[in-house]
């Protein structure tokens, strides 16, 4: 009897030590602790329901959707994501710390379970920290597309309020050459084909566009508004034709505005008046009643108004760098110049020289 009871001391010893682990990384006697998936899931709703926003819940929700590899889709990987280097102290997190350890106590730990490829975080994923760090200083210099999703604390140790990862990457891929999307690419260059890196050059996703300021191909690009985003071939061809048109409507706008003022200008010198010398044309304004004179100020007004507003326009669609639309500019201006420029010459010489008839002006 008392042989039996030597023989079963041992497995007694061991059964206590595992139900006191994990107690630190470190300690042999733990070194076969499991945590069963199960219990990490729930440990890591905990957190994730405490504070939504931490990137290793964006991983788990992008898990959900099949946008991460699965290797980082493991319970144990996303528990880590939040526990190794993000939110160590919080308290859903101390099995994870006591197991494995922190980001600077990890290699030391004796913990199987806790050096299993699939227990790993993903590399190089930033911290709430970083991210709300990189988050306000980007929208500090420059009001992007997502700065509106956050909230984000006038005090520097506060957490932006939002989803940290997502709303960081969101950021990073409209203009990835940010000083502060460092942290971001480095993630990216860990993983690659990671669905928060993935960019929309070519139309693929709803991702925002990459701001290039320098001449490049591909059909994303904003066009004058956040909405008008072509991603199809389709839509660019449309956007393409429409930038071409309002080149054409630019130039035969000139030409209105041109002949509009030949028109008045032939008007007045044929109206009384044998001829347009200077003296007279004067005298002739003199005699114009001021209803008359504030009904051309506003015609003048309106016309310059539509005329800056198609220039600007159509230099603001140039300044995509995007070749395709650069052409559609440059040659929707000469196709409208072609067909409207003599037009707008007879016009102007025909006023100038008096030897038109009324008929003869479009307007």
């Amino acid at each position: 009897m008392q042989q039996h009871i030597l023989l079963i001391l041992p497995f007694l010893a061991l059964a206590l030590a595992q139900t006191a682990c994990p107690t630190t990384p470190t300690d042999p006697n733990c070194a076969s602790f499991r945590l069963s998936d199960s219990d990490a899931t729930s440990l890591v709703d905990t957190l994730c329901h405490q504070m939504s926003g931490m990137p290793g819940c964006t991983l788990q929700q992008q898990c959900a959707s099949g946008k991460v590899p699965q290797q980082y889709c493991s319970p144990m990987s996303l528990y880590a994501d939040i526990c190794a280097s993000d939110m160590p102290s919080m308290g859903s997190c101390k099995t994870f710390v006591n197991m494995c350890g922190n980001s600077t106590t990890m290699a030391s730990t004796v913990n199987a379970q806790c050096k299993e490829p699939t227990s790993a975080a993903l590399p190089s994923i930033p911290t709430s920290k970083i991210a709300t760090q990189n988050i306000r200083s980007i929208c500090t210099e420059m009001s992007m597309p997502g700065c509106e999703q956050c909230s984000i604390p006038s005090d520097t140790a506060g957490y932006a309020q939002c989803d940290l990862l997502g709303t960081y990457s969101l950021l990073c891929k409209a203009m990835p050459d940010m000083r502060q999307c460092a942290d971001w690419k480095q993630m990216c260059a860990a993983t690659p084909g990671l669905s928060l890196c993935s960019t929309s050059s070519d139309g693929g996703n709803n991702d925002p566009p990459v701001m290039k300021m320098f001449f490049h191909t591909g059909i994303v690009d904003y066009v004058l508004f956040e909405k008008w985003v072509p991603r199809t071939s389709a839509q660019y061809a449309g956007t393409w034709f429409a930038v071409f048109f309002l080149g054409i409507f630019y130039e035969a706008w000139q030409a209105f505005i041109a002949t509009y003022e030949a028109k008045r200008l032939y008007g007045r010198s044929s109206s009384g008046f044998p001829s347009s010398s200077k003296s007279e044309l004067v005298l002739s304004a003199i005699d114009e009643s001021r209803s008359e004179r504030v009904k051309r100020a506003l015609v003048r007004g309106v016309a310059k108004f539509v005329t800056v507003t198609g220039a600007y326009a159509l230099m603001l669609v140039a300044m995509t760098f995007n070749v395709g639309l650069f052409f559609a500019v440059v040659t929707g201006l000469a196709v409208g110049a072609a067909i409207f420029s003599e037009w707008t010459r007879a016009a102007v010489q025909a006023a100038v020289l008096g030897e038109a008839s009324g008929e003869e002006l479009c307007c």
